[in-house]
């Protein structure tokens, strides 16, 4: 059996989502408007994406171009989701929540790509879910009245979105022509962003200022992360294992909140808690369910 090696791919964006997530908390507690980063972020992305198309090598069926259109669309309202979320709770608790896609690219992997699931995948995604849930047993400082518009709601929703976008991506991009596949999509987020910051009463300001800097920072990241993310789903064809691999990055908030917040002032590692401990324990779970995962590509059909 042989570990499969673009299962690092994942590994890495995990990594650079957590990193960038703590970026944005930061750029968010310095004072910037919610959407102000999230449209930084749309753009930043549509950026990064825009290139790929330059790359494509295989012939683009371009008479399903509402395909991406419509999953840059849906991650469009994704991310809107992920930064409320990141406003309204902490970055080792939103994150690993965000973690519970795996369970919906599961499920819409199961309903939409034949033969995509094995029994231990099934195992790795129940317990990575367990692993989810113990984090947000955690969320103390949302109201019990206020939990349907609480972060851990919200981070789920996105998770949501983004899983069966993911799995529509790795049914469609490969037949669409992949680089160019990512490339419409991004390019859709980054104009559903302009339309609404042109169209939309009430703009969020995006001033040059320190916190607008955070939120570059830490969306040039996200749009690197993304990249990797988004080529290892259109070409390996395992959207299951990449997202259960990718769901570390909950593990990976934990460590980048505990070494590198105290740089950026971010106290959530101490203002938490006992609350931190049970989100160490369910990291722990995310790490089985990953072992499991991998051990699942091992085995040969």
């Amino acid at each position: 059996m042989n570990l499969p090696w673009y299962l690092l791919f994942p590994l890495v964006a995990a990594i650079g989502y957590a990193i960038a997530s703590l970026l944005l908390k930061k750029a968010l507690v310095e004072g910037a408007h919610p959407m102000a980063c999230f449209h930084v972020n749309n753009w930043t992305s549509t950026l990064a994406f825009l290139p790929l198309a330059f790359f494509e090598t295989q012939p683009v069926s371009w008479q399903e171009w509402y395909v991406p259109v419509g999953l840059g669309a849906v991650f469009f309202i994704g991310g809107w989701f992920t930064f409320i979320a990141m406003q309204r709770g902490d970055v080792s608790l939103v994150t690993p929540v965000l973690g519970s896609k795996v369970v919906f690219v599961a499920l819409g992997a199961s309903l939409i790509i034949a033969d995509s699931m094995k029994p231990l995948m099934w195992v790795a995604a129940i317990i990575t879910t367990g692993g989810i849930f113990m984090m947000s047993a955690t969320d103390f400082k949302t109201p019990k009245g206020a939990r349907l518009a609480g972060p851990v709601v919200m981070a789920l929703i996105s998770a949501a979105l983004y899983a069966f976008a993911d799995v529509f991506l790795q049914k469609w991009a490969p037949s669409f022509g992949p680089k160019t596949f990512l490339a419409i999509l991004a390019g859709t987020t980054g104009v559903l962003s302009l339309l609404s910051m042109t169209l939309l009463p009430n703009r969020p300001p995006i001033p040059w200022n320190r916190a607008t800097q955070w939120s570059l920072g830490g969306s040039v990241l996200i749009a690197a992360q993304s990249i990797t993310l988004g080529l290892s789903l259109a070409y390996f064809n395992d959207a299951v294992g990449v997202n259960v691999v990718y769901a570390t990055r909950g593990m990976w908030s934990l460590a980048v909140v505990a070494l590198l917040g105290p740089l950026l002032g971010n106290r959530e590692r101490h203002e938490s808690g006992k609350a931190y401990g049970i989100r160490i324990a369910a990291a722990l779970l995310l790490m089985a369910g990953v072992v499991c995962a991998v051990i699942s590509r091992m085995q040969t059909p």
